[in-house]
């Protein structure tokens, strides 16, 4: 069953939610990297947090052909990719050797008998790194190549990053190539910007990736590959952009003003080449790159209002999107790991007044731990909260951290930075406080072109944070909470003339409260103007009884049918299982899905059509319209390769 009304609920609660928001509220504790936050623009850009339960082991029009277990470790297992006869998952960061796994890299899964499949091989990542939403193959001249992402296990020990390179033309064998990436601004500890997905393509004969790079507000960065693939040298980077190069794609932006390329998708649609970027709270971005040194900004997308749940500021958060086989189409997938929107205030000081802000979906909730009253309390700066020492003094921030019973406040705010967002939390509830508040840096801000975006991180390490609640803030109503004027420009934190509060210093009063506003959801696009045809969720999804309990009811990612005549969307909803829908002009309607006993955790889908080398970026094989089902490779989290077939009549 699916949900195609766009519901008129709440008005009271709509009305308030955005009175309250006054500037773009809450993108919510929806997703993040657990990635620690170590370059001048922050890495970690997509988390997937845990949430305890699924929902209801059912199924319909769909067959379990086959599965192979691939971890032992929760959230073991990230993306998935297929080439002809072999499917690539990743082995994400519950991995990576120093948090005690197995480590980190890509499993090679034989799957020419799906109903057996087999894990053949494993490319493993650089030391220190770990991949996560990135795995992608092409053929390039009859030569197989995959590319994935590297994102960092260890914030405090050395890594090489950037994106990974293999030669996989015989997959139980493969080569690698190369690991490349950007350089500049240089990293401390690093060779290359961590990279949170890629993607590989072909234009004019030539091998590309465009890569997503955490650490430079110019987070589009396309490399040539060839020289790397012909052995003639390192690939290159012959383009960086991103949203400040693309004027008509900003404004209008989701709940949160939150700005970054989370994911890419590239096709050839008659005599040129587009790119699709998902850009998070500005949502998705079309570039034409016939010439992949100059893309070219052609439209994007808007968020409408109301959205799915009734609210006049959509929630956002663009994860990820793709076309359909004949590029008429286009589905993209809004990721929300917090069913519920902040409304935050100062309360007292010349600064009294509604600010945008997210909680952190890890954390105890406001609402059960305040009721309708909500958080209120005092608030003094704490710094960064990390065990690190930032601040170039000898002691670990974390000890620096005033004790609640020294200060007489509730409420210890930190900067964002340095360590994981749980860390900082940590560090509050070690010092005392009842809450803890994290305001956005100056690359969360883009360099003040977005002062009031936020982001609510997952939790990155083991600590029980049952027991005390955290919201995230713009990186100007951190300053403003202690009546400082915001600055943008370096340098920032903690060195030599940066610009944050003095440890200890005590701030303005804050109350906040939630409101339910749903888990994310489907858009459906026409795919020349990007304009929004239909939105789906599982009906779930924007019931408030689902809040909790019944496991992470977002979608993640999405994947089309590769025959040319079947408008099939598969989608990966995390412990809503698989999804499958049909859509066209009139809208997208679900036709089948799969939970098991026990449930699933489902990350990623990849429709596989046997017999073909699916998703070469040159098209070859798209668009067939041959009678054969595809298969449907999926990543459970927890365990690993599920291989599906759809037998609805579509």
């Amino acid at each position: 069953m699916s949900v195609r009304v766009r519901l008129i609920v709440v008005v009271l609660v709509c009305t308030l939610a955005t009175a309250l928001s006054g500037v773009a509220g809450a993108s919510g504790p929806e997703d993040r990297d657990a990635d620690p936050v170590d370059g001048p623009v922050e890495d970690g850009h997509h988390q997937h947090g845990g949430e305890a339960g699924h929902l209801p082991a059912s199924s319909s029009n769909v067959d379990l052909v086959g599965r192979v277990d691939l971890t032992a470790v929760d959230g073991g297992i990230a993306d998935v990719a297929a080439f002809g006869n072999h499917a690539y998952l990743n082995a994400f960061h519950p991995e990576c050797v120093s948090r005690g796994g197995a480590g980190t890299g890509v499993h090679v899964v034989d799957v020419s008998d799906a109903a057996n499949p087999a894990k053949v091989g494993f490319l493993p990542a650089e030391p220190n790194s770990y991949v996560g939403e990135g795995v992608h193959v092409i053929d390039f001249n009859g030569r197989h190549i995959l590319v994935h992402n590297n994102e960092t296990c260890n914030g405090n020990l050395s890594v090489t990053s950037g994106i990974g390179v293999w030669d996989v033309t015989n997959p139980r064998a493969a080569v690698k190539l190369g690991q490349f990436g950007d350089a500049t601004p240089a990293v401390p500890r690093q060779t290359f910007h961590t990279t949170h997905s890629v993607q590989a393509f072909v234009v004019n004969d030539r091998a590309y990736a465009v890569a997503v790079d955490n650490q430079d507000l110019k987070d589009i960065d396309i490399f040539d590959l060839t020289p790397a693939i012909a052995g003639t040298g390192p690939a290159v980077l012959v383009s960086e952009t991103g949203i400040e190069n693309f004027p008509g794609a900003q404004g209008n932006y989701g709940n949160g003003d939150t700005l970054f390329n989370h994911d890419i998708q590239v096709k050839r649609i008659g005599s040129h080449t587009f790119m699709l970027v998902s850009y998070w709270d500005a949502g998705q971005i079309l570039l034409n790159i016939d010439d992949p040194a100059n893309p070219v900004f052609v439209t994007d997308s808007d968020f409408p209002s109301p959205d799915l749940a009734g609210f006049q500021i959509a929630e956002g958060n663009s994860h990820q999107s793709y076309w359909n086989a004949t590029g008429d189409y286009i589905l993209s997938s809004d990721e929300d790991f917090s069913p519920f929107r902040t409304l935050f205030q100062i309360t007292t000081g010349p600064n009294a007044g509604p600010y945008g802000a997210g909680e952190f979906g890890w954390t105890e909730p406001i609402e059960s731990a305040y009721g309708d009253a909500g958080l209120t309390g005092t608030t003094v700066f704490g710094g960064s909260g990390c065990e690190e020492d930032s601040n170039g003094n000898g002691t670990s921030d974390r000890a620096e951290v005033p004790s609640a019973s020294a200060t007489g406040a509730s409420v210890v705010v930190f900067s964002r930075g340095v360590c994981f967002f749980s860390t900082k939390v940590e560090s509050g509830k070690l010092a005392g406080y009842d809450a803890v508040i994290v305001g956005n840096s100056h690359g969360g801000a883009r360099g003040g072109l977005v002062p009031d975006a936020f982001i609510c991180g997952s939790k990155g390490h083991k600590f029980d944070s049952s027991d005390i609640s955290a919201v995230c803030v713009g990186h100007r109503a951190m300053h403003l909470l202690f009546n400082d004027a915001p600055a943008y420009a370096p340098p920032e934190g903690f060195a030599a003339g940066g610009d944050l509060p003095a440890i200890g210093t005590l701030g303005e009063s804050i109350k906040a409260r939630t409101v339910f506003d749903g888990w994310g959801y489907v858009r459906l696009h026409d795919g020349a103007t990007l304009q929004e045809i239909d939105a789906y969720a599982v009906p779930e999804a924007l019931d408030p009884a689902f809040a909790s309990g019944f496991g992470n009811l977002t979608v993640h990612e999405v994947k089309t049918d590769p025959r040319a005549s079947k408008n099939l969307a598969y989608f990966s909803y995390y412990d809503a299982g698989l999804r499958i829908a049909k859509f066209g002009a009139d809208g997208i309607t679900e036709v089948g899905h799969y939970i098991a006993e026990g449930g699933n955790d489902f990350w990623g889908v990849f429709p596989l059509e046997q017999g073909q080398a699916l998703l070469n970026d040159r098209d070859r094989g798209r668009g067939r319209d041959n009678e054969k089902r595809p298969l449907l490779l999926m990543s459970d989290r927890d365990t690993g390769l599920w291989i599906f077939r759809y037998t609805g009549k579509e």
